[in-house]
């Protein structure tokens, strides 16, 4: 099945997490303490939202799929059935694995995080994405990405901005207002390009690793849906 709706989405989604202008980068960084770089990682790619996310452009993957083979389109519009049993195993499974993989990407990203920012510049950071604001933030850009995984880099990120500004209020603004201000927002010139780069690797051999997997599962599910009906019959 076709993946790259969901490498670009995930790329973007982890990496589009800042809601500041990103200025000129800053020099690399001391190192920085092992327990805040964890837990901003864990709110940069949290588990939940990125199986979603993985869920949502796995069928857009496989609509996609299907609709570019024509035998395999014809054989799923004989069988209205197939296409939601199929997918659905499927999307478990790649969701498990995915899962699986997950500490992988999160030491990733905390290497680049510890090399780029300072103890001070993680604070700042992990405390605006823990807070109601920032909290905001992760989940309009989640959802964002997850509603059209289909999409261009570009229209992606342009419809993450606006679904987090669409989501602010005045109340949301001196927090906004206080982390675009500080050197962590001004590194992100530096840091996303880091992690939106790292986040696709990571996909892309996460997929290519798993791809004769799942086609296999794919053709034996197809096989035994189909079996099944002609004896039912």
């Amino acid at each position: 099945m076709s993946m790259k709706p969901f490498l670009a989405a995930l790329a973007l989604g982890v990496a589009a997490l800042s809601p500041a202008q990103a200025f000129a980068g800053a020099p690399i960084a001391a190192p920085v303490a092992d327990g805040d770089v964890q837990k901003l990682v864990a709110l940069m790619a949290p588990e939940d939202s990125i199986t979603r996310l993985a869920g949502r452009a796995f069928d857009t993957g496989m609509d996609q799929e299907i609709a570019a083979d024509a035998k395999m389109k014809a054989v799923f519009d004989a069988n209205p059935g197939l296409r939601e049993q199929v997918g659905a195993r499927l999307r478990t499974e790649f969701t498990t694995i995915l899962v699986g993989a997950l500490p992988s990407l999160r030491a990733q990203l905390s290497g680049i995080l510890q090399a780029e920012l300072t103890p001070a510049e993680v604070t700042d950071t992990l405390t605006f994405f823990s807070s109601p604001t920032g909290a905001k933030v992760r989940a309009s850009v989640y959802e964002s990405m997850g509603e059209a995984p289909g999409q261009s880099q570009a229209e992606m990120q342009q419809a993450a901005i606006q679904a987090v500004m669409s989501k602010m209020t005045a109340e949301d603004y001196p927090a906004l207002m206080a982390f675009g201000g500080s050197t962590a927002a001004q590194k992100m010139n530096t840091v996303n390009p880091k992690i939106q780069a790292a986040s696709q690797a990571w996909a892309e051999k996460l997929v290519v690793a798993n791809k004769p997997r799942m086609e296999a599962l794919a053709t034996k599910l197809t096989a035994d849906y189909l079996a099944g009906k002609q004896k039912a019959n």
